[in-house]
């Protein structure tokens, strides 16, 4: 049960892959291809301010970084569980590691998702308890396979 729910996390962060290349495409006009009748996805309003300009940038840049590291974190924490089953040891210090990532990851990630809309034409920063939540989550989970990954070592236990 627990490899397909691996391999089912696996397809869909490939999904997920697939949709933030397609967004970024779109959004900076190298697809001209409307999704959703264009109310999905849709072309970026880029500004002519050379200040709200290089917000947009950070923005577009911030959010396909912290997406990319997301999705790749994710996807190798997916391929190191499958690996452990295999061979009965989930619990390990690389797979804590990846945690730590993608719990540091998932502030900025959540930040820069939330912002979307500076791409076209919005011009406030939201900051809203989604980006303490989110990350807070990700954090009690870490600490929580810290743990488990301190008492198998202890105790010398596998699954």
């Amino acid at each position: 049960m627990i490899t397909r729910s691996c391999y089912a996390v696996l397809v869909v962060l490939t999904g997920w892959f697939i949709l933030v290349l397609l967004q970024f495409l779109r959004w900076t006009g190298v697809i001209t291809m409307n999704f959703g009748a264009d109310s999905q996805i849709h072309q970026a309003t880029w500004s002519t301010e050379g200040k709200v300009l290089m917000i947009q940038y950070i923005e577009l840049l911030g959010y396909l970084l912290s997406s990319l590291l997301m999705i790749t974190s994710s996807f190798r924490l997916m391929i190191l569980c499958l690996q452990g089953i295999n061979s009965k040891k989930i619990f390990t210090r690389k797979n804590a590691k990846l945690l730590w990532v993608i719990t540091f990851v998932s502030f900025f990630f959540t930040l820069f998702y939330t912002n979307i809309p500076i791409l076209f034409g919005n011009r406030e920063i939201q900051f809203g308890s989604n980006l303490i939540v989110s990350p807070l989550t990700f954090l009690i989970m870490t600490l929580l396979y810290e743990s488990a990954v301190s008492i198998s070592e202890e105790n010398e236990l596998t699954i």
